[in-house]
């Protein structure tokens, strides 16, 4: 099978521009199903790790994952969101 180039119109409907921190951590995306979540992150390094709750990304660990967010906990147990950019939020 020929691979065809995507359409420009369909390539348009499908990407979502966002302003990605480069120097910080992103939330690219969520996986997984309610009980099992998972996320893609982009690390300050330009790496791109997958996580679940309870994983330790630096000195912060992840607390929960919902549909378009993450939730680092440092470790004097404050809390910070982290939304998927362009979302609502994010």
């Amino acid at each position: 099978m020929a691979n065809a180039a995507t359409p420009r119109n369909v390539a348009d409907q499908a990407t979502t521009h966002a302003n990605i921190d480069m120097n910080g951590i992103s939330l690219l995306g969520v996986m997984g199903t309610e009980a099992q979540p998972t996320a893609l992150l982009r690390l300050p390094s330009g790496t791109v790790a997958k996580v679940a709750p309870g994983t330790r990304v630096g000195r912060r660990v992840v607390a929960a994952i919902d549909a378009d967010r993450l939730a680092l906990v440092e470790g004097d147990g404050r809390t910070t969101w982290i939304r998927i950019p362009g979302t609502n939020g994010g």
